[in-house]
């Protein structure tokens, strides 16, 4: 587990709780646990987080924006406003529930302004999709994204399921919703 900075748990949320918090869109994912394995804190996704403290994402089809190598498939984003965190790319298709991406590492976005996930650029990003799409897991690896690639392959072998198992098992509420079953 050393060396993983952190886990997030993103879910479609129940229709009762949608309702009480006005979120109409199908496509959001909120994160409604997490676990900082490593340090107190991970500030990546900090620019993701809105005025009430709640951490989203959309899942976007990455084709409308995404350019990549023809040998990697990038189906999905998770972006918010006009950000996106990442694609996620699927190398084996034998396995679609996992897999891997990482954050931009340019210093400016596309319209000029200033990247805020600049200062993460090294950092890997493993996910674990639920069957149905309903839930999706990320895990934080910290300057690991020149090794994602061989992450990606650790994770799908099983080789991490010790650590994933024990990082979901201590993961805590990252924002009350009312709903204990989340």
């Amino acid at each position: 587990m050393k060396h993983f900075m952190a886990y997030y748990r993103f879910q479609k949320l129940p229709e009762d709780i949608k309702k009480n918090y006005k979120i109409s869109s199908p496509f959001r994912y909120d994160c409604t646990h997490f676990n900082v394995a490593v340090i107190s804190s991970y500030d990546g996704l900090n620019p993701f987080v809105n005025h009430k403290g709640q951490l989203f994402f959309y899942l976007t089809p990455a084709r409308q924006f995404v350019t990549t190598q023809s040998k990697r498939i990038a189906e999905w984003s998770l972006t918010q406003s006009s950000l996106n965190l990442t694609s996620l790319y699927i190398e084996d298709l034998s396995n679609p529930q996992y897999a891997y991406g990482y954050p931009n590492a340019s210093q400016r976005l596309s319209n000029g302004t200033e990247n805020p996930l600049y200062d993460f650029r090294s950092d890997g990003y493993l996910f674990i999709l639920s069957d149905d799409i309903e839930q999706i897991e990320m895990l934080v690896l910290p300057d690991q994204r020149n090794l994602i690639s061989l992450w990606y392959q650790l994770m799908i072998d099983g080789e991490l399921d010790e650590d994933i198992s024990k990082l979901r098992q201590d993961a805590k509420s990252f924002y009350e919703y009312g709903y204990s079953n989340l």
